[in-house]
């Protein structure tokens, strides 16, 4: 009789064992699915946080050309003034009369 108790008490406890395992074995996949659901989840952040930085850089970007370009446009208007004057200012002294030849 001694010897089916032990036979008993070992198979239930050989059943808590493969219970607790089992429960283990569950446990880690319920983890990994939230670490998967985690990454996920941070991922897709990341890409829209990402993407929101590109059209800010893109649209700094498109301004600082329109400055620039505007900025080369009024060099380029005031070097075509200033040479324009700098031609009158050549031949009015080229056309001055000298003092000696009056």
């Amino acid at each position: 009789m001694k010897d089916y108790i032990d036979i008993l008490v070992g198979l239930t406890a050989l059943i808590a064992v493969l219970y607790r395992v089992f429960q283990i074995e569950a446990a880690i996949y319920d983890a990994i699915d939230n670490s998967e659901r985690r990454v996920s989840d941070r991922i897709n952040s990341l890409e829209r946080s990402f993407a929101l930085h590109v059209a800010i850089y893109a649209e700094r970007k498109e301004q600082v050309d329109y400055l620039l370009h505007a900025n080369e446009e009024q060099i380029d208007h005031v070097k075509i003034r200033l040479l324009g004057d700098i031609k009158e200012l050549r031949a009015a002294l080229n056309h001055k009369p000298k003092l000696d030849e009056s």
